[in-house]
């Protein structure tokens, strides 16, 4: 069943209306992003009178990577620690808001296919030849 042309023509101005915050975020990013994720491993410092030869260990902070198709672990410090994770949650936001333009480009495309077929004039009807 076609929708009302007019009909479809509100629900893409929706669609866009809904699109554009994300696009403005993205576009006014302008720190540094961040990619992987921040795990806490629990290491041993190998000094065998240390608490951590027979508990749970040292916590140390990494920064997990897939770099091509391996997963590299990249040791945080105290000093990177913040500025890393700011940059993490900072990337995290970016890709939701890709995320949510993708999925709201995609919707827009298909009312504007709608759009397209509710406003295509059937072809002519077929004339019969009188005679012969």
């Amino acid at each position: 069943m076609k929708r009302d042309a007019s009909r479809l023509r509100q629900d893409i101005q929706k669609a866009e209306r809904r699109r554009t915050p994300h696009i403005e975020a993205l576009l006014g990013e302008r720190e540094l992003l961040r990619g992987g994720s921040l795990v806490t491993l629990n290491r041993r410092c190998g000094k065998p009178t240390c608490h951590c030869a027979s508990g749970e260990g040292h916590p140390a902070k990494y920064l997990s990577l897939k770099e091509a198709g391996r997963t590299r672990m990249v040791y945080v410090g105290a000093a990177e620690d913040l500025a890393l994770t700011e940059g993490n949650g900072r990337y995290r936001q970016f890709r939701q808001h890709r995320t949510a333009v993708a999925k709201l480009s995609k919707e827009a495309l298909g009312l504007i296919d709608q759009l397209g077929r509710a406003l295509t004039a059937p072809p002519p009807r077929r004339r019969r030849r009188r005679g012969g």
